[in-house]
């Protein structure tokens, strides 16, 4: 077995990732229970894939929207917690270039239309937030926008086709 001593300032200044490793490493170091799910919270709902699917169709105009569902596909950038997948407002913010936690929050709700849109319920929930600064997804709606996102990648190939965009040019002779 190894230590690693870190400071503050290291700490601070590592990726997210690494820091919510490090939570999560010194949370089960302490045998510490995380907190039992809030009984007011409303059921949200899980996405399939064909459901993510029908959201981005409907909001595939609005590039921050479609940034911030795309962000809600991020395994490493989330915490598991009783079947909910809670994610930082402010790494969203950050990482879908948005200017404030406002902007998050209008963009989820838009995805919330889409997701009532496409389901034909008036009612579903598809986030939550709580008062930590945590935006909260179902599971299994984290798994189909990562899903999603790996068929979108597949699809597109990042060689262009034959005789499509970047050509090669001979250099030129003296």
């Amino acid at each position: 077995m190894a230590g690693v001593t870190l400071t503050a300032d290291e700490i601070k200044a590592a990726p997210p990732e690494v820091r919510r490793w490090l939570e999560q490493e010194i949370v089960r170091a302490f045998g510490v229970q995380s907190a039992p799910a809030p009984a007011g919270a409303p059921a949200l709902i899980g996405c399939n894939v064909e459901e993510a699917r029908d959201m981005l169709a409907l909001v595939q105009g609005m590039l921050p929207v479609v940034s911030v569902l795309f962000e809600l596909g991020r395994e490493a950038a989330s915490v598991a917690v009783h079947g909910l997948r809670a994610f930082r407002i402010a790494d969203i913010l950050r990482h879908a270039r948005l200017q404030s936690p406002d902007q998050v929050i209008q963009c989820l709700n838009v995805l919330t239309q889409a997701l009532r849109r496409a389901r034909g319920d008036e009612t579903a929930a598809f986030f939550a937030l709580d008062d930590q600064g945590h935006c909260l997804v179902a599971e299994a709606t984290m798994r189909s926008v990562l899903r999603l996102w790996q068929e979108l990648v597949a699809e597109r190939s990042l060689q262009p086709e034959a005789g499509e965009g970047l050509e090669q040019r001979a250099p030129a002779s003296a």
